[in-house]
């Protein structure tokens, strides 16, 4: 129809876009747009902005800092972690890609994960709601997951097996779950198309 085959068009020249920006020999213009885009969505780095954390290339997970002072938590998240305090952070970065705090960067906080690490399974879309050390120190997000679509809904997508959109419920899970960094699969895009669904494309590079 004609949502899907817009859909599919943006994917097309948003890819076209990215292999432009990310040629050393591309013309001025574009290493102009570059300059632009990377200065109002890239992250700053670690060196001026003391909330983002360098990757850990030792193993699958990233340690808080030793010095790194627990503060008080929210509501929510302490009906997931049991404790008033813990250490929180605003964003990291793993592996290469940025990950934040929905209140910090809706972009970088959408995520598609294996839920309980479960590699057989399906990824399932949620939203970093935090991101917080567990008692042994390790950075962990703190999610909630995006509800299935009601079972009356015709998802228009499912025709397309090589294209990585899927119809989900503009709602979440009332609850928070903890999801580790290496059970991230990529980020996500997401559209509304009415007030109770929304349209999830896929980022991953794979």
């Amino acid at each position: 129809g004609e949502l899907e085959a817009m859909m599919l068009y943006s994917f097309i020249r948003t890819s076209k876009l990215q292999r432009w920006l990310s040629r050393n020999d591309s013309p001025p213009a574009i290493q102009e747009c570059k300059f632009l885009f990377d200065s109002t969505y890239a992250p700053k780095s670690a060196a001026t902005l003391d909330e983002e954390l360098a990757e850990d290339p030792l193993d699958d997970s990233i340690q808080a800092p030793s010095s790194t002072v627990a503060v008080p938590v929210s509501e929510d998240l302490f009906a997931l972690v049991k404790q008033r305090t813990a250490i929180l952070r605003a964003r990291l970065k793993f592996n290469g890609t940025v990950y934040s705090r929905a209140s910090t960067h809706i972009g970088n906080s959408q995520i598609f994960f294996y839920p309980h690490g479960d590699c057989l399974s399906s990824p399932v879309p949620g939203s970093i709601q935090h991101i917080y050390a567990t008692p042994m120190g390790e950075l962990v997000f703190a999610v909630h997951k995006l509800l299935p679509c009601r079972d009356q809904t015709i998802d228009p997508f499912a025709i397309y097996s090589h294209f990585p959109a899927k119809m989900y419920s503009s709602s979440s899970s009332t609850h928070l779950e903890m999801v580790k960094v290496s059970w991230v699969v990529s980020h996500f895009a997401q559209w509304a198309i009415s007030s109770h669904t929304a349209v999830i494309l896929s980022l991953s590079h794979v």
